[in-house]
This record gives structure tokens, sequence and C-alpha cells, in this order.
């Protein structure tokens, strides 16, 4: 799998494509640490995210869901990461995507 790549300081919006059909209640968190580890609070990560669908992220025109990233959330330094995005509901807790990021360095960094 290729990494998620992410110019620092940076809007972006991830594209999932997914098998399973999100629906209203849902949650789905973002996590990023500089390596994995086993703690369960997630103490360590440099990035954590949430979004609620059907509030924070719905489904984009050509059917991927779109999680959005604001500039804030972006604004770690560059460097390789691991991430990962979780689904939770009453049904089911499971990682639907994991992987490296990159978070590019960039010559403007003020907004």
């Amino acid at each position: 799998m290729e990494p998620l790549c992410i110019p620092q300081k940076n809007t972006q919006t991830l594209h999932i494509d997914s098998d399973y059909t999100f629906r209203t209640g849902d949650t789905l968190y973002f996590t990023v640490k500089n390596k994995p580890d086993n703690d369960q609070t997630d103490a360590d990560a440099v990035v954590t995210k949430q979004w609620a669908y059907g509030t924070d992220c719905n489904y984009d025109n050509e059917g991927y869901l779109a999680l959005p990233l604001s500039e804030t959330d972006t604004d770690i330094d560059f460097g390789e990461y691991v991430f990962d995005i979780k689904l939770v509901n009453s049904e089911v807790a499971t990682t639907i995507i994991f992987g490296q990021l990159n978070i590019l360095p960039v010559s403007t960094l003020r907004a």
C-alpha cells in the first residue's frame, strides 16, 4: 500500500472506498502516531480526529466517504507516521484502513 501523503498545515479530504454503507450513528476515528503501540488510551497520538457520519462527513458525488481534515489537524512536524481509521457503531468496532502517513514539508506555513 502506498503511503498517505499530506502537506504540513494543509486542509485535506480523505476519500474512503468501502463495501460498507455508512449510516447515521457511525463514528469514525482517525489516529496518527509516531509508531504503533498497545496503549488503549492513545495518549501518544499526535493526531486524534473523529467524525460522525451525516454530521461531520458524508458521501461525495463519486460515492466515496469524504473525511475532511483541517489545517490544524495536519499541523504536526513533517515526517513519517502510522495511521488508521476505525469505524465504531453499536454493532462493530473495526479498522477500515491503516498504513503509513507522510506529512510533507512545505515552504509556506503561515496562514
